[in-house]
């Protein structure tokens, strides 16, 4: 009897049908990983937060990352999140960071292995080493914190008081709602639709930034921290205008609980805003009623938010290619997370999700 075969019987409630066809894809291990350069392995579930390698191979020309066979070993959520949310959102997710069972930095794409139907039975995952690369990032962000002490500076005219950081946040915040206050009396006056829309969007786009300096302004004994679970439900609370009146669609906030340093949360709260927006506008067109849901997975070297609905699916923004809220989101993720962007779509509803590198944690790297 294989590994495989005795480890699925052991651990896992895999069918006959289904051992077999991870057997299948597991006589293509060594093809893939000469192919990509890289180890590749099968895990398969064990329950919601650990996994078990069932196969592994690495590659010849670069060798594997790994010192020791791993098949046998356990994959936990909290070091390779990227397993758990492939499998939750039944989607590959591509070129995230995790942390191997013998503690080393890697980039993984994991993609489900599907059973009958949707049911994802396991995940073949593809592998890089970046332990040293991530070393030299932290290298240089502790020589730039240095400059500073660790902490903000915020430079005066001479002979003028020195006006501390929440002062700073607190003022932007008021400027910022001043621009939101002004944009939304335009919205409200507007006859043409079309005007009123863009003039509402970008109102929620104003808040969901200044809902990051009022959070700042509350919290001056941590300036650079921001609980997303806060920001989030600030960006909820903001944007429940945005709902009409005749219809009743519901937000929730969901998972974990993730401290973001400013520059962080910034994107993440717009991108949030430019998903939440879309949702609410279009998704529910021919509804009256449904849920938007936002969720948080907290990872050791990343996060992953996912923005849900169960409304009609895709809607015209998504499908336009000069569609400014959709610009808005890829540019974000891309330039300013450095991540990724995952859209799907259908009758049951629309569900994108992005992931961020977590900046606080830096224990792996000696």
């Amino acid at each position: 009897m294989g590994r495989l075969r005795e480890i699925c019987q052991l651990e896992t409630d895999l069918k006959e049908h289904e051992i077999r066809k991870l057997e299948a894809v597991e006589e293509q291990l060594p093809l893939i990983a000469a192919l990509t350069d890289a180890d590749v392995f099968i895990d398969c579930f064990v329950d919601e937060k650990a996994a078990v390698v069932v196969a592994q191979a690495g590659p010849r020309i670069s060798g594997s990352v790994y010192a020791r066979d791993v098949v046998g070993k356990l994959a936990l959520v909290g070091w390779e999140p990227a397993v758990f949310h492939a499998r939750a959102i039944s989607m590959p997710v591509c070129d995230l960071k995790a942390i191997t069972q013998e503690n080393r930095a890697v980039r993984q794409n994991v993609a489900p292995i599907f059973g009958d139907g949707d049911r994802v039975i396991a995940v073949l995952i593809r592998e890089k080493d970046v332990s040293i690369a991530l070393q030299q990032e932290k290298k240089y962000e502790q020589l730039a914190h240095s400059y500073g002490n660790g902490k903000p500076v915020v430079l005066a005219s001479s002979g003028q008081p020195v006006i501390d950081m929440q002062e700073v946040h607190h003022r932007v915040k008021n400027s910022l709602q001043l621009v939101a206050s002004i944009l939304d009396l335009q919205a409200r006056r507007s006859q043409d639709p079309n005007v009123k829309k863009i003039l509402r969007e970008n109102w929620g786009r104003v808040l969901s930034i200044a809902s990051i300096h009022d959070i700042l302004t509350k919290n001056a004994g941590q300036m650079t921290l921001i609980n997303s679970r806060i920001l989030i439900e600030q960006i909820e609370k903001n944007l429940q205008a945005l709902i009409p009146i005749d219809r009743s669609i519901r937000l929730s906030v969901s998972g974990d609980e993730i401290e973001l340093n400013s520059d962080t949360a910034t994107s993440v709260a717009m991108v949030i805003t430019e998903l939440l927006t879309n949702a609410l506008q279009h998704a529910f067109e021919d509804r009256d009623e449904g849920t938007v849901d936002v969720s948080l997975c907290k990872g050791t070297l990343f996060h992953t938010v996912t923005v849900s609905d169960d409304g009609s699916g895709f809607a015209l923004p998504w499908t336009e290619a000069d569609g400014l809220g959709l610009k808005i989101v890829r540019s974000t993720v891309k330039e300013k997370l450095k991540g990724r962007l995952r859209i799907s779509s259908g009758s049951g509803g629309t569900k994108v999700s992005f992931d961020f590198a977590n900046e606080l944690n830096n224990d792996f790297v000696q």
